[in-house]
C-alpha cells in the first residue's frame, strides 16, 4: 500500500533558529521531496516543436535550431483534483535547446539534441513555536547541461503529390552526459531539479503524416516511447509516452499556424527499492502556434496550456509554457555534387 503520510500536511513546524535555520530548512525539504515529490515537480516535459514532431531532413541538408522555453508551475494536484499546495511550492523552469539534424541517405537522417536547464523552485515553511512561529520561503535552484539525444529517423512511406500519407520510424538513445549529484548548501538536489538524470534512456519514434498541398494543410501523428536505465544513486525514471496530434495550417506565402494536442503518460520512477508517489500521471496540453518562413529560416513562438492532469500523489505540474525557436537549413545538394559527382 502506498504511504500518504506527506499529504495531508499544510505546513511544516521546526523548532530552529539562528544560523542553522537555512540547513535546516534544506534539509526538511530535500527528504520530503524524496518521500512525497521526487521527480514530478520541476520535471515540465519536452514541448519544443523541434526534430521530433517534424519528418526526416531531405538528403544532403542540415538544419540547425534554437529553441527557447519558459515553463511556469504555480499548480498543484492530486489525482484529477487541483488543490493547494502542502508547501505552497511554485517553480520556474527554462529549457535552452540546440538541436541539428543532417540527411544521411534520401530516406534516412540523424538528430541530435542537447539542452541547457535553469530550473527554480520556492517553498514556504514555518519555523518556532508557540507565539514565535513565523513563516520563510526556502529556494532551490539547479542549472547546468542536460543529457545528449541521438535519433535516426528512417522514412519508410515518402509522402508525394499522388500519395497524400507519409510515414517515418527512427530509434535512438539519451545519454547520460548531464549532472545528476549538483548540491546546495552541502544537500544533493533531487533528481527534478538536477540538470541530467545520470541514467541512459532509450527512444523509439515514429511519424505519420497527412498532407493537402492544395488547401495549404498538413496533419501529422507523433509517438515516442523512452524507457530509461537506472543511474548510479539507483534512481530509475519510470517509462514514458509521448503522444502529439497536430495540424498546420498555411497562412499566405510566409505565415503558417498549428494547433498541437499534446498528450503524456509516465509512470511512477523507482528508487530505494520501491515506486515513489508523487510521480508519474496522465497529462494533456494544447499548444498553439505561429511560424514565420522566408527561404531556409523559419522563426516560431508557441505557447502551451494544460487540458487535463490525473496524477499519482501529489504534483506541482506546468501551469503555462511560452516558447521560441529558430530553425535554418544548409544544403549542401550542389557543394556535394561538386566535390563528389554522382554517377
Amino acid at each position: 500500500m502506498e504511504d500518504y503520510r506527506f499529504q495531508s500536511r499544510t505546513s511544516i513546524i521546526l523548532p530552529i533558529n539562528g544560523s542553522r535555520k537555512s540547513a535546516l530548512l534544506a534539509l526538511v525539504f530535500l527528504t520530503w521531496s524524496a518521500e512525497a515529490i521526487a521527480q514530478g515537480c520541476c520535471t515540465a516535459g519536452a514541448s519544443s516543436l523541434g526534430g521530433f514532431e517534424s519528418a526526416i531532413q531531405p538528403y544532403k541538408t542540415l538544419a540547425l535550431s534554437a529553441n527557447y522555453q519558459y515553463n511556469s508551475l504555480t499548480e498543484t494536484y492530486q489525482d484529477r483534483n487541483n488543490i493547494e499546495d502542502p508547501l505552497k511550492r511554485t517553480a520556474e523552469v527554462a529549457y535552452f535547446t540546440f538541436q541539428l539534424e543532417y540527411g544521411l541517405q534520401p530516406r534516412l537522417s540523424i538528430l541530435a539534441s542537447l539542452y541547457y536547464s535553469d530550473k527554480n523552485r520556492e517553498l514556504t515553511v514555518q519555523s518556532g513555536q508557540g507565539t514565535g512561529v513565523f513563516t520563510e520561503a526556502a529556494k532551490f535552484r539547479g542549472s547546468g547541461i542536460g543529457d545528449l539525444i541521438i535519433l535516426g529517423k528512417y522514412q519508410l512511406i515518402p509522402s508525394t503529390l499522388t500519395l497524400p500519407f507519409g510515414l517515418a520510424l527512427g530509434g535512438g538513445a539519451s545519454l547520460p552526459t548531464g549532472s545528476f549529484t549538483d548540491e546546495q548548501n552541502g544537500s544533493q538536489l533531487s533528481i527534478d531539479l538536477q540538470p541530467g538524470t545520470g541514467g541512459t534512456t532509450l527512444i523509439v519514434w515514429g511519424l505519420a503524416t497527412y498532407s493537402l498541398p492544395e488547401d495549404g494543410l498538413h496533419f501529422f501523428l507523433t509517438g515516442t516511447y523512452r524507457y530509461a536505465a537506472s543511474n548510479l544513486n539507483g534512481y530509475r525514471i519510470g517509462d514514458e509516452i509521448l503522444v502529439n496530434v497536430g495540424g498546420e495550417k498555411s497562412l499566405g506565402e510566409n505565415f503558417s499556424a498549428l494547433l498541437l494536442l499534446r498528450s503524456r503518460f509516465a509512470q511512477k520512477d523507482f528508487a530505494t527499492g520501491r515506486f515513489l508517489i508523487g510521480t508519474g500521471g496522465t497529462y494533456y496540453d494544447v499548444m498553439p502556434a505561429l511560424s514565420y518562413l522566408e527561404g531556409p529560416s523559419t522563426a516560431r513562438i508557441f505557447g502551451q496550456l494544460p487540458v487535463y492532469r490525473n496524477v499519482r500523489g501529489i504534483q506541482l505540474t506546468v501551469t503555462y509554457l511560452l516558447g521560441v525557436e529558430y530553425r535554418y537549413t544548409f544544403d549542401f545538394r550542389d557543394i556535394v555534387d561538386v566535390i563528389v559527382p554522382e554517377i
